[in-house]
């Protein structure tokens, strides 16, 4: 998966000891990972309050069950840019130039940019890539969060792509022969991700999310957005036509992505996968499966992660979702070193 925030390769340390950090709009989500001979098991999970990237920087408080030395950072902000690009490249080049990927990404130098190479292409074909890109201010305004000491930051990475190792960590096998579509939202922003074979084939982020949600049960009920808020997690309560009408264009938008999956792989898509803080409600899997017709399944992180349920929060535990970004972002880590 695509994993560093700059394009300058670090020294190869093998890590078995990570700390996942997911900057998100409505908080800063908090994990610790540890690679054993038995596989990976979870030793903490933390939510902590959102980072106000308007503010002046100050170093991230973390309590003591998360001293590990390296962190996996992961970062949400709607600047964020995430595609896949294609584009010819020489029989041994493996990386593309900087000023080549913000061509292709529309970028300017503000933005700190990485691709890796998904598909090599076969004779003048072009090869595919998943880029993305970051504000330099805000990667800069991360790493002043871990000043000195432990952790050290290790990767940066959006967390619309660090969720992806989550998945393929809990459901890889699952999915390894057939295309599936991830996707995965929260607060203010959603993203999707096509799999074929275990491979990224197409990806897409979207401006929606719960709070959107929560505003147009609001306004049609004539409700504040705390009641909507509890309206929408009451399954006996029917809102589906305030889901449909706020859900149509940007269904429209997956669903014109999937058509174009099917027919550029010759394939169908198996399943969809939901996850996020919006996959917590009742009605949200039905809806989506109803209006893209497909099959939808939650999953969660913390499948194949093992973890002492004495020491984690239940509440915590049934909240896994939300930390698909924390989760992937270590899982990346420890996978790549």
């Amino acid at each position: 998966m695509f994993k560093k925030a700059n394009n300058e390769d670090r020294t190869q340390t093998r890590f078995s000891d990570l700390i996942g950090v997911d900057f998100s709009t409505t908080s800063t989500k908090v994990v610790r990972l540890k690679q054993g001979k038995g596989g990976i098991s979870l030793t903490g999970l933390d939510l902590l309050p959102p980072v106000d990237f308007s503010s002046d920087p100050s170093r991230l408080q973390l309590s003591r069950n998360f001293s590990a030395n390296y962190c996996c950072l992961a970062y949400t902000g709607a600047p964020a840019v995430v595609r896949m690009i294609n584009t010819n490249i020489g029989e041994r080049e493996e990386t593309l130039p900087e000023l080549k990927i913000r061509e292709l990404l529309n970028v300017t130098e503000e933005f700190r940019v990485s691709a890796q190479l998904i598909k090599r292409g076969q004779g003048r074909q072009d090869s595919s890539f998943l880029a993305a890109a970051i504000p330099d201010a805000d990667v800069e305004y991360m790493m002043d969060l871990f000043p000195s000491g432990p952790p050290a930051p290790a990767s940066l990475e959006v967390s619309g792509l660090s969720f992806i190792s989550a998945f393929l960590h809990a459901r890889g096998e699952e999915c390894a022969d057939s295309t599936v579509c991830l996707l995965d939202t929260g607060e203010t922003i959603s993203h999707f991700i096509f799999l074929t074979n275990g491979l990224v084939t197409l990806v897409g982020k979207m401006p929606f999310g719960a709070k959107m949600l929560r505003k147009k049960v609001a306004d049609d009920l004539g409700l504040d957005e705390e009641l909507a808020a509890s309206i929408l997690s009451d399954a006996s309560i029917n809102i589906s036509s305030s889901i449909s009408d706020l859900l149509a264009p940007f269904i429209k938008q997956l669903t014109i992505s999937k058509d174009f999956i099917e027919r550029h792989q010759g394939c169908r898509i198996s399943r969809i996968y939901i996850s996020g803080g919006l996959s917590l409600l009742p009605s949200w899997g039905a809806e989506v499966g109803q209006m893209l017709g497909g099959h939808v399944s939650n999953w969660s992180p913390l499948e194949n992660i093992e973890y002492d349920s004495g020491n984690i929060p239940d509440e915590m535990i049934k909240q896994a979702t939300r930390f698909s970004g924390a989760i992937g972002a270590a899982i990346g880590g420890i996978e790549v070193s």
